[in-house]
């Protein structure tokens, strides 16, 4: 797994680091935040191969679902 890790601090002062998408699962993450100082957190679903995104739905609304692109920059590991 090769990406950059750029650890990031939100304007609340929790550290937290960018990864993309598609290396979310393998990190061993399952929460993320779309920007770092989103109050939305998601959990990550599944993969959608006829969209070619990611499932996420969000931790406060369970009807809420948003799919997020493999490529996209999300960040991980904040306090929750």
């Amino acid at each position: 797994m090769k990406h950059s890790i750029e650890t990031i601090i939100n304007s609340a002062g929790d550290a937290m680091y960018s990864i993309k998408m598609s290396d979310v699962k393998k990190a061993g993450e399952t929460f993320i935040k779309r920007t770092p100082d989103a109050k939305a957190v998601y959990s990550v679903n599944h993969y959608d191969k006829a969209s070619k995104s990611y499932s996420c739905s969000d931790c406060d609304d369970m009807n809420k679902e948003i799919f997020v692109k493999s490529s996209k920059t999300v960040f991980v590991g904040f306090s929750y």
